[in-house]
């Protein structure tokens, strides 16, 4: 089995080393940012990188979108007609389950031999890597099953019309963006008060049995290292419960905040590489704490 990335970014990578460890030998990926940095990544992992789209259609039998919410219906289009007859092509963007549909006409309509999975992540991936939990749903699901557990791979088949798996994601996305959305904005304020350790500790103080605190720390370290993504994730997930005619007033205010912030995080931010599943308390704390400042800092 010959498996192709679209995208090499955080998850592709992390997915891509646990496969390798698993025994898994051809893997190719595409990105279009292709600098020293990826190249050096991709060795790592020992991932071939391919040069276009069409090269990694003619290498894969099998292909996992891994790019961006508003990037996936595009890389769709793009792939499609190079896509060789009974590839599985899997999107795992974190899209609206009427995108994921609409990725899957893409696929029909221009790739009618190509088997389609539309897939959820709903765990982060880097700590989990090639275990982390996937919900899949779509005519390819089975199949992409009884394809990637051999190697290790946890993914759960929802039975359901295309887009199950991605309505269950943002379903959970409005509460767990929510969330980072409102402590990112009440410990703005906290910070400027000085009150920052106070207010996580009445919170840990309030929920002994599961630290409130310790979750609003860890969000806030997981979007110091990926905020576009994770505003685009919740932009997403408030146009999931529109489809379903309900209007998302506290998601699209939880979107608007993390768009607000990610907006500001520009390249200034150090960005070190290492996830807070990775770096110590000390370390985590001084990064949402850096976080809270420099965003405080834009509105003086």
């Amino acid at each position: 089995m010959r498996l192709g990335f679209i995208g090499f970014g955080e998850a592709a990578s992390a997915i891509a080393t646990g496969l390798a460890e698993e025994g898994l030998r051809d893997l190719y990926a595409y990105d279009v940012v292709c600098g020293p940095a990826l190249t050096e990544r991709a060795a790592r992992c020992g991932v071939r990188l391919v040069t276009s789209l069409a090269e990694l259609a003619a290498q894969a039998d099998l292909v996992l979108s891994l790019v961006t919410a508003s990037g996936a219906l595009t890389v769709a289009r793009e792939i499609a007609p190079h896509l060789r007859a009974r590839t599985l092509y899997a999107d795992l963007n974190s899209c609206a389950p009427q995108v994921k549909a609409e990725i899957g006409q893409v696929i029909t309509q221009l790739a009618p031999n190509v088997s389609y999975a539309s897939v959820a992540v709903m765990s982060a991936v880097p700590p989990l890597r090639h275990r982390v939990p996937l919900v899949a749903d779509g005519p390819g699901a089975r199949r992409l099953r009884e394809t990637l557990e051999p190697y290790g791979m946890n993914i759960e088949v929802l039975e359901g019309p295309l887009g199950a798996a991605a309505t269950l994601k943002m379903c959970r996305s409005v509460v767990l963006k929510g969330m980072e959305a409102l402590f990112l904005e009440a410990l703005l304020a906290a910070e400027k008060a000085g009150l920052t350790e106070q207010v996580l500790a009445s919170l840990n103080a309030s929920f002994p049995d599961k630290p409130l605190g310790d979750l609003g720390a860890y969000l806030l370290e997981r979007h110091r290292l990926h905020a576009q993504r994770r505003a685009d994730e919740m932009q997403e997930a408030a146009a999931t419960l529109a489809s379903f005619a309900i209007e998302p007033l506290v998601s699209a205010g939880a979107a608007r905040r993390l768009r607000w912030s990610a907006e500001r995080l520009t390249s200034t931010v150090e960005v070190s590489g290492s996830g807070s599943e990775m770096g110590s308390e000390d370390l985590q704390a001084r990064s949402y704490r850096t976080l809270l400042r420099r965003l405080n800092d834009t509105q003086k």
